[in-house]
């Protein structure tokens, strides 16, 4: 099936445009675990999938992530909840390598299974840690997401389309890509890249956002070329441009009112 579905509720592949609705993703970026959980119970209620961001936790050891895991899952309830563990080289807090990286979060898979339902894989890492973590995800009884980004530009059209095509050719239940625009047209681009990619692999559910105040445009209308589903914030950002949940959820609906996603 190319949709993916966890506790209910749906990642739409482009294929099935309009069979679900673009989601809303909220992130929770506390230091410790407790506030974590407060936070993930608002992120809950403010959206459909709550982000634990792994690196931004005091706490790095694997103990520490398990038992944070654990603590938000209990707080998110039955809404669904993907762990990212961003590393330095895509703009995260994690400074591991791509090996440390894939054990951290295998160990993860086999200490929190069934605590959460997506793990973002940072593709960057390489093709041996990446088929690793994708079983180790399944293993787990959570699915993958594939992911890449740039901070410092927006690449070539092409190499976008490509990027999300080889991550669901490398098995991605589900391919991100996050970029940085430096003019309207880049956000054009990738949203085109988004479309090219949609129509290459139409099983597979995608999400992709331009990043910053020139990129907004992309979290909003993004379902109209294929993606599944939109980052915004119950507090903290956890990537520059995430605009309020609520904002996002109250035009995401509108769009989908009209047909559009």
């Amino acid at each position: 099936m190319p949709d993916v579905t966890l506790r209910g509720v749906t990642l739409a592949a482009p294929c099935r445009a309009g069979a679900g609705r673009c989601r809303v993703i909220v992130p929770v970026t506390a230091l410790l675990p407790q506030p974590a959980a407060l936070q993930a119970q608002a992120a809950a209620a403010a959206g459909d999938i709550v982000e634990l961001r792994l690196d931004a936790l005091a706490d790095q050891s694997h103990l520490g992530l398990v038992w944070a895991v654990q603590t938000v899952r209990r707080a998110a309830g039955q809404t669904p909840l993907l762990v990212t563990l961003r590393t330095a080289r895509e703009g995260g807090q994690a400074a591991l390598d791509p090996e440390a990286y894939a054990a951290l979060l295998e160990t993860l898979c086999a200490k929190a299974a069934g605590a959460f339902d997506l793990l973002d894989v940072e593709f960057s890492a390489g093709p041996g840690p990446c088929a690793r973590l994708l079983a180790a995800a399944h293993k787990a009884g959570a699915a993958a997401v594939f992911s890449e980004h740039h901070f410092d530009g927006t690449p070539a059209t092409k190499a976008m389309a490509n990027a999300l095509t080889a991550m669901a050719n490398a098995g991605a239940d589900i391919a991100k890509l996050a970029v940085m625009p430096a003019a309207p047209a880049d956000a054009a681009r990738l949203l085109e890249a988004t479309a090219l990619a949609a129509a290459r692999r139409p099983e597979t559910p995608l999400i992709t956002m331009a990043m910053g105040p020139l990129g907004a445009v992309t979290r909003v209308c993004g379902a109209a070329f294929g993606v599944c589903a939109s980052f915004g914030t119950a507090g903290a950002a956890s990537a520059p441009g995430q605009p309020d949940a609520a904002a996002l959820r109250a035009a995401l609906q509108a769009q989908s009112a009209c047909g559009l996603g």
